[in-house]
């Protein structure tokens, strides 16, 4: 009887290598495969999807913007997905405007701020000029 727990023993154990043996493979088969697949991702939208591709978040202009690293070509497929890598290129991100500004992309995350033209500039001066006049008198 002994005999028979010993060999019911060693055929469990040899089934539970097997099963793991071969869920590493199966591991190490999508590894590979995402290894050569191109990248699907990388595109940034939100403050969430820049944190999530390795990005920073800022204000230029009174308007927030991402700073993302572009990601190298050797980077460009599936393994480096969400790695915080960045983004493979500026343009493509939203409908937003993108500059390249150095190995980064400065993705707007909302629309820049119209600068005032030079008669709104004027009339905002000649208010305040008059407002600090009424106070002295």
């Amino acid at each position: 009887m002994s005999k028979l727990k010993i060999a019911g023993v060693t055929l469990a154990l040899v089934f539970a290598a097997t099963g793991s043996a071969f869920a590493q493979d199966v591991a190490a088969d999508e590894a590979a495969a995402k290894a050569k697949m191109p990248s699907v991702e990388g595109i940034v939208t939100s403050a969430a999807s820049c944190q999530y591709e390795g990005g920073f978040l800022g204000k230029v202009a009174d308007a927030n913007v991402c700073m993302a690293p572009i990601r190298a070509a050797e980077f460009s497929t599936q393994a480096y997905d969400g790695e915080g890598q960045g983004v493979m290129k500026c343009s493509g991100n939203g409908a937003f405007t993108n500059e390249l500004s150095g190995s980064y992309c400065r993705i707007y995350l909302e629309a820049k701020p119209r600068k005032k033209t030079r008669a709104e500039l004027e009339a905002e001066l000649e208010a305040m000029t008059e407002a600090e006049l009424e106070t002295t008198n």
